[in-house]
């Protein structure tokens, strides 16, 4: 507050020669000391809130980052595990998954019955379960084969 007051003096001091010769000093000294407050409240709210928005996003990319490391290792395990399938179970797969195709059309697509598509579906989900057990994994690969729709 002390700061304010010899601010508003300062300033009445440098702008003497400005200021009509029948200025009312006491009303010319209350308004310049309300309006030095309202604006150093003013620049301490922005400031504040400045603040929280610096705090925010470093919050959020402090949480994104391990998220999206882990998206990437999770991805990278998936490919790893899919590439560990028999190609014809690799294929099937991956038509549905990544191409969104159904089982009568990969079977059509493939020149093979629906019966098999079935069986290699089975066997890769059977490979992908056990190559990735970790309930981490399962977790994550369920919440990612069923929002994305390609690595």
């Amino acid at each position: 507050m002390k700061d304010i007051i010899q601010d508003v003096f300062t300033s009445l001091y440098l702008r003497r020669d400005e200021l009509p010769g029948d200025v009312n000093i006491s009303g010319y000294l209350n308004n310049a000391v309300k309006y030095k407050v309202s604006n150093q409240l003013r620049n301490k709210l922005l400031k504040e809130n400045h603040h929280q928005v610096l705090i925010r996003q470093a919050h959020q990319q402090e949480v994104a980052q391990p998220v999206q490391l882990e998206q990437h290792e999770l991805k990278t395990r998936i490919a790893c595990s899919i590439n560990t399938l028999p190609q014809k179970c690799r294929e099937v797969f991956m038509l549905s998954y990544y191409d969104n195709l159904g089982y009568k059309a990969i079977a059509q697509e493939m020149g093979i019955s629906v019966k098999t598509v079935e069986k290699h579906m089975s066997k890769a989900l059977q490979v992908l379960r056990r190559e990735l057990k970790e309930e981490h994994y399962l977790g994550m690969l369920l919440v990612a084969m069923s929002v994305c729709s390609g690595l």
